[in-house]
């Protein structure tokens, strides 16, 4: 779908968003399990688990930081509907999600290494 394309549909748009909101909470969730359960971390924020999970060797720089500018992107999307910039949405579309998959294999790794 091209960009004129996505900018046109709603429907289209919502879903994409509905969609990062789900992949950014899923990764949330894991590191406060991982960081809470492996490190004893006892924090308030996913960002903090996932800098603790960065601390701690789990994933690496580029990818905590990354998932870290995800979870302000998700609170946008779940929080300010009316101000999201739907370029960006788009933007993130196109280049950013190979960071799922990389966070799955870093987790994996570890959670591989520990065993």
């Amino acid at each position: 779908m091209g960009r004129d394309e996505f900018r046109s549909s709603t429907t289209e748009r919502r879903a994409v968003e509905r969609m990062f909101e789900n992949a950014i909470r899923a990764c949330a969730d894991l590191a406060r399990h991982v960081a809470t359960h492996a490190f004893g971390f006892d924090g308030t924020t996913s960002k903090d688990a996932i800098r603790v999970l960065h601390r701690e060797g789990v994933v690496d720089e580029a990818t905590a930081e990354t998932l870290v500018a995800a979870i302000g992107f998700r609170n946008v999307l779940a929080h300010e509907y009316g101000h999201v910039d739907d370029e960006e949405v788009f933007e993130t579309l196109q280049t950013g999600l190979s960071v799922y998959e990389t966070y799955s294999r870093q987790i994996a790794q570890w959670v591989t290494a520990r065993s």
